[in-house]
């Protein structure tokens, strides 16, 4: 390449230009040698340089007396320059791209194991760490229109991570609509914030505390629905982030989100599962009461007297038995039960509190000489349920 520097002071304006020209090219093309890490620490600037640079060079070629002589090799070789050090820019981003893509899938895999929501939303910062390459990582949840901290990991710090875990846990931002996140719930996409100290939409408290320069943000969206967000910087090394690590972080936070919908699915059919055989113990122990009862009408047949007393009792309404040992509330409790529902469930459903439902349980075991929720729910059903062969 021509070094413009040797050439007469002609046209002192354009020469200068088309030095500075080539001295940004040269510094651009030295740090792409550098490798992918370096283009890593600032492709989205090296992007802007180069364009930069390009648009410069269409100046000067539109420009009277460049179309012609010394001036016009000098700024096609630029232009040429120019796009090879940009294809070679968009090369390595695409490499790192992929290495990145590649540390994700293997952070999420090292998820497969853990099937509850609180031990997911543990491991999430650690594995972003240690498996992507992030100093610090945040987990949070959008709790009542405010971001609640559920972990917080530092690579190498683990006391400075106690400590604003419990800061954030203490001061937890609210989602106004002044603040980035509440616009991501909206959007549900990933954000670059560059100078968090000046921008208008941060939490400012948090961001004096952590002390951050630059972080990414992605939501949590399991279902479609945001329940989180994941915030990650790159602060013990200095670097600042770029959209390479906001677009890592957003795919990671996609499939964190389909892990979350299967750890609840799996939550799901474990209570389910519960209710099953609390369901079967019931019925096992309804057999039992009317094995025992075919028994008792059998041995007390020989009897007259007594045979006319059982025929008789059979036909007393099954409902004002159960009436007269239950208060009405008691009744709507034992329904629940019956169902499976577990106390929670029941205070939901009736509108009381959980200790309500524990003092009525409590109550109906006792009335109906019960040992445990399955037996009452057994003897429940026996007196609810008409007998075979007795019209209703």
């Amino acid at each position: 390449m021509a070094d413009t520097r040797a050439q007469p002071k002609g046209t002192d304006r354009q020469t200068e230009l088309v030095a500075l020209v080539v001295d940004t090219v040269r510094r651009a093309g030295e740090r792409l040698a550098e490798g992918p890490a370096v283009v890593g620490e600032g492709v989205d600037a090296a992007r802007d340089a180069l364009d930069g640079t390009l648009g410069q060079l269409a100046e000067r070629l539109r420009a009277p007396g460049a179309q012609r002589g010394a001036k016009l090799s000098e700024l096609t070789e630029l232009v040429v320059e120019c796009h090879a050090l940009k294809e070679a820019l968009e090369r390595q981003v695409g490499e790192r791209r992929l290495g990145l893509l590649g540390d994700v899938r293997l952070a999420l895999s090292s998820l497969r194991g853990i099937e509850s929501l609180p031990g997911l939303l543990d491991k999430a910062a650690q594995v972003l760490c240690t498996n992507v390459g992030f100093d610090r990582v945040f987990v949070s949840r959008v709790i009542d229109a405010t971001l609640v901290a559920e972990s917080v990991w530092f690579q190498g710090h683990p006391e400075d991570a106690k400590q604003l875990l419990e800061l954030w846990r203490a001061h937890p931002p609210e989602l106004t609509h002044e603040i980035l996140e509440t616009e991501l719930v909206r959007r549900r996409s990933a954000a670059v914030v560059l100078d968090p100290a000046t921008d208008p939409r941060t939490f400012k408290p948090l961001v004096k505390a952590t002390a951050t320069g630059s972080y990414v943000v992605a939501p949590i969206a399991p279902e479609g629905r945001v329940i989180g967000f994941l915030h990650a910087d790159h602060h013990y090394s200095g670097r600042v982030v770029d959209t390479l690590d906001r677009d890592v972080l957003w795919t990671f936070a996609e499939g964190f989100g389909y892990a979350i919908e299967r750890a609840v699915m799996l939550e799901r059919l474990r209570a389910q599962r519960t209710r099953i055989r609390q369901m079967v113990v019931s019925i096992e122990a309804l057999t039992s009461d009317l094995v025992a009862a075919d028994v008792e009408m059998t041995v007390r047949a020989h009897d007259s007297a007594d045979m006319a007393h059982a025929a008789a009792s059979m036909f007393v309404a099954p409902e004002s038995r159960i009436k007269a040992l239950l208060t009405p509330r008691e009744l709507e409790v034992l329904a629940l039960m019956a169902e499976g529902a577990t106390n929670a469930a029941i205070a939901n459903r009736l509108v009381i509190s959980e200790g309500t439902v524990k003092s009525h349980v409590k109550h109906i075991l006792r009335k109906l000489r019960a040992a445990n929720r399955a037996e009452a729910v057994s003897r429940y059903m026996r007196l609810t349920q008409p007998r075979p062969g007795i019209a209703a």
